[in-house]
């Protein structure tokens, strides 16, 4: 069910405890050389798309929020961003409509990883004025982690930003945006242990580096492995994770 397609009587009349909504929070900014600027928001859309085709009589899906945190880009052209106080405010407000509705679960599917802190700090501030709700936040890429890591093909820094895994699903889904020839491994692996990680596998610390400082030409990870073929691979798996922490928070096991 896409809540933009629907009439509100058609959506009073819908089962508040057997209804999952579910909204996509993307980004807008650059993706190295090979990849379009809406990566984030266009992979939050197409996550979207396939979680409410799986479950169309659980899922009532918003309009993908395509404008995210992303400050860090700021070094490379054709970034957008939002401070952390006012994606926290849009967050937080786009929830309190979805409860003025009378939905009480809500999954707020990420797709950037700059969007990530600001989700669990509202989410937080969430639970303690809507303490009758369900509120999940969740990276899409975390949903199927393990299965990532056995189906990938770079070793550790390989996946991260305009990488293997975004790369593969961008050439599945929108491939006319993407510019393969242009792609090109990049990422400067910090010198400690305990900043070093990736995607898939997060550094043991927080700390603020600019994309201008750990890449040469805005990307993280090597996408010269990626395919079509691939990346309708890695969308099962993805989707096949978010289904089941769909099914989870609508029986209450959440």
């Amino acid at each position: 069910m896409i809540l933009s397609h629907m009439t509100y009587p058609q959506v009073g009349k819908l089962d508040r405890e057997n209804v999952l909504v579910v909204v996509a929070l993307g980004a807008l900014e650059q993706h190295s050389h090979h990849m379009p600027c809406g990566t984030d928001h266009l992979l939050g859309d197409a996550m979207v798309e396939r979680l409410e085709a799986a479950l169309p009589k659980n899922i009532l899906s918003l309009p993908t929020v395509w404008l995210g945190c992303s400050s860090h880009h700021f070094g490379f052209s054709g970034t957008l961003s939002v401070s952390t106080d006012t994606m926290s405010r849009v967050i937080f407000d786009l929830v309190g409509s979805v409860e003025r509705s009378g939905f009480r679960k809500v999954l707020l599917l990420n797709s950037h990883g700059g969007n990530r802190a600001v989700i669990a700090c509202a989410i937080q501030e969430m639970g303690t004025k809507y303490p009758d709700m369900t509120v999940v936040g969740c990276s899409y890429w975390d949903t199927a982690r393990e299965t990532l890591m056995e189906e990938r093909d770079t070793p550790f820094g390989g996946m991260g930003h305009a990488c293997e895994l975004e790369t593969s699903l961008m050439l599945h889904y929108r491939p006319e945006l993407v510019d393969a020839p242009q792609a090109e491994a990049d990422g400067i692996i910090n010198l400690s242990r305990f900043s070093r990680g990736e995607m898939l596998i997060a550094p043991i610390v927080s700390v603020y580096k600019p994309v201008s400082v750990t890449s040469h030409h805005g990307g993280y990870g090597d996408p010269r492995s990626a395919s079509d073929s691939k990346g309708q691979r890695f969308f099962d798996l993805i989707v096949d994770g978010l289904v089941e922490l769909c099914h989870d928070i609508l029986q209450d096991r959440i």
